[in-house]
């Protein structure tokens, strides 16, 4: 089977989130989407009536936390609904399951994206570079109890100083998650487009996964990379971890820049750079800072889908 899944998780800019679902709107894609329980009256109804060609299905709604635990469980979640409904409803798994954000927009058309994936058979996964693993390491080889508000300021900042303390006395107890490991962690960027066959490994490890990074941060960061690292669907990867170069993720198929900012928002004056570049997917995009871009993606493979007689039914 051909068909793609897309699981997409999102909690703000719905301008956005529109023209993403628009754009997926074919019938060779089901789309899987998670709303923030935080967000109020969010309009499901109206979403739904958007698509006309794809299935839509809306998984159950987790209060999602940045770094936190809760956006493991959140793409465990995707997968296991996306693999169930493949499962009962053409009796296979999908292609491809591509893992999105809702602030981001794919950069290619259905037809385009199609053709190059149906004959290919990789792994899209991206390994930040080696250099700094040094930087990140206490987020998977120390326990952080304390994950739930890293982003938010004030009062809340006691967490993060928690956080520091029970990473300083677990360093002098010389308490370390990887000390015993016979696998080595792996991380990059969360977002990924891979195939049936990992999907089944990766809930197959659905149990390990939440025991191993429980009290890690970001670990929705490490736990596609550190299965496939360690196992035999490493020879299926895209891009190796050897051959990525300068943290560029078209080893993933995002257009993302991490040199600009955090990552950086995309904007009009940078519309070339985007639609030339090999990637799928770019992200990420700011209805706020930014609708023009936004507008212009969507205008220009709207047009391109109607000159090709894009395929819908």
């Amino acid at each position: 089977m051909n068909k793609h899944a897309y699981l997409i998780m999102a909690h703000n800019n719905f301008y956005i989130l529109e023209k993403l679902l628009k754009l997926l709107d074919d019938s060779r894609n089901d789309i899987f989407l998670h709303i923030d329980k935080k967000v109020k009256d969010f309009d499901f109804y109206y979403y739904k009536k958007l698509i006309r060609y794809s299935n839509i299905i809306f998984i159950e709604r987790m209060d999602v936390r940045w770094a936190d635990m809760s956006q493991v469980k959140c793409t465990i979640n995707l997968l296991t609904c996306a693999k169930k409904y493949s499962k009962e409803k053409y009796n296979e798994g999908y292609k491809y399951y591509h893992f999105i954000s809702g602030v981001d927009l794919p950069i290619k058309t259905q037809n385009y994206i199609h053709d190059f994936l149906d004959n290919k058979d990789f792994e899209f996964i991206h390994f930040a570079p080696e250099k700094d693993r040094k930087n990140i390491e206490f987020r998977y080889k120390y326990r952080c109890f304390f994950t739930k508000n890293l982003r938010k300021k004030g009062v809340y900042r006691i967490f993060n100083l928690l956080n520091k303390i029970g990473i300083y006395i677990q360093k002098y107890l010389n308490i370390d998650k990887t000390k015993n490991e016979d696998i080595q962690i792996m991380f990059g960027a969360n977002w990924f487009s891979i195939t049936d066959d990992f999907v089944t490994y990766m809930l197959n490890n659905r149990k390990w996964i939440l025991e191993r990074f429980k009290y890690s941060i970001s670990g929705d960061e490490e736990i596609v990379q550190t299965l496939i690292y360690n196992s035999k669907f490493y020879k299926k990867i895209y891009i190796k971890k050897e051959q990525q170069r300068n943290n560029d993720h078209i080893a993933c198929m995002r257009k993302i820049d991490w040199n600009r900012g955090g990552p950086y928002t995309w904007t009009i004056n940078d519309f070339q750079e985007i639609m030339q570049s090999n990637c799928l997917f770019a992200r990420k995009f700011d209805e706020n800072k930014d609708k023009f871009i936004i507008d212009k993606i969507y205008n220009t493979l709207s047009e391109c889908d109607m000159k090709n007689k894009f395929y819908r039914e």
